[in-house]
């Protein structure tokens, strides 16, 4: 199911093939009016909530009652109140962002082709199957960083172009969405607690390098919008392999990168259990796994102890990063 965040309130919805959305909340409270249950609505709020958070703690079961509530929607499209059950057109989606407090987890170096063209561009070449002998004897460590929910911003949206840097890049990811609370999280289990995949764009700020330069790295991935979102949240159920899908970004319509998850040094539930060392991960959090080849920093040689500026992005370019099976998230780069 791909799950959106839609309309003025926010509410939850099911994104349709057809491009329309289906107001899962009403159309189950609607399907249980028209079978005469009493308290229909109290019995939607618990079964299928409006909020995307809190239908992703209800795990399997809100999906299968999700799933009862589009076949009423398509049927009836409004309620035997008059409420809109049906969207066709003009729907507002926002970022599937299940929770102000959910911690956006990001992976770092975490894909072959990506890490070997970093590698190559700050002067220290290293190839893929050199990466590979590391990552198998050990040696190839982990590390990664946070995003601050409050970054996130919706398809469509728009980011601020920083006034501290003058090379802002791009890089195409696919976020899984953790679906239940867990810590200590042994890997072959880490599976089971993801529910499901959505895009980020994490943009990040490279004057100073991979690691940010003098204001650092936490500043380097931290600022408005900084982390577009969407334009949905499929459940793991309708991927068949998330390790095959695609990744591909464009600026303003340029094919910059264009990749392949097969890339990916070291899977989702690797990154969960570490990420749940001592600590609780919970519903809501998103683990996003990095991203491949194709970004401005690995596509700019250093002249003068500087990357080139031509790849990087300017106020006016557009964004689009797209993925097969979620969809495509487009973004654009406005003068602050």
């Amino acid at each position: 199911m791909k799950l959106v965040v839609f309309g003025p309130h926010k509410r939850l919805g099911a994104w349709l093939e057809d491009g329309s959305v289906v107001d899962l909340n009403h159309s189950y409270s609607a399907l249980l009016e028209s079978k005469g249950e009493a308290r229909a609505c109290a019995k939607a709020d618990a079964e299928v909530p409006s909020c995307l958070l809190a239908f992703i703690e209800e795990g399997d079961a809100g999906l299968k009652t999700a799933a009862k509530a589009i076949t009423y929607a398509k049927k009836a499209k409004v309620s035997t109140k008059g409420e809109q059950l049906l969207f066709k057109d003009g729907v507002k989606l926002h970022a599937p962002l299940p929770s102000a407090a959910s911690r956006l987890a990001m992976a770092g170096a975490n894909f072959y082709d990506h890490s070997a063209d970093v590698s190559k561009m700050m002067g220290r070449p290293t190839s893929v199957e050199e990466i590979k002998k590391q990552v198998k004897e050990g040696t190839y460590n982990a590390w990664g960083f946070w995003k601050q929910a409050r970054n996130v911003v919706d398809p469509d949206g728009c980011t601020p172009y920083p006034a501290r840097t003058q090379r802002l890049d791009y890089e195409v990811e696919i976020g899984a969405v953790i679906g239940k609370k867990g810590k200590d999280i042994k890997e072959d289990g880490g599976e089971a607690y993801i529910y499901g995949y959505t895009i980020v764009n994490d943009l990040s700020i490279r004057d100073g390098g991979r690691m940010g330069g003098p204001d650092g790295f936490f500043f380097a991935k931290n600022f408005d919008n900084c982390a577009p979102m969407g334009p949905c949240l499929v459940t793991k159920d309708e991927i068949a392999d998330v390790y095959k899908l695609k990744l591909k970004q464009t600026v303003n319509g340029k094919v910059r990168q264009n990749g392949s998850m097969e890339s990916m040094i070291r899977k989702y539930p690797w990154w969960i259990s570490w990420l749940s060392r001592d600590m609780y991960l919970y519903p809501g959090d998103v683990v996003c796994g990095g991203t491949c080849s194709g970004t401005a920093l690995d596509t700019s040689p250093v002249v003068d102890g500087k990357t080139k500026p031509d790849n990087f992005l300017k106020v006016g370019d557009v964004v689009e990063a797209e993925v097969p099976g979620i969809g495509k998230l487009r973004t654009t780069v406005v003068a602050k």
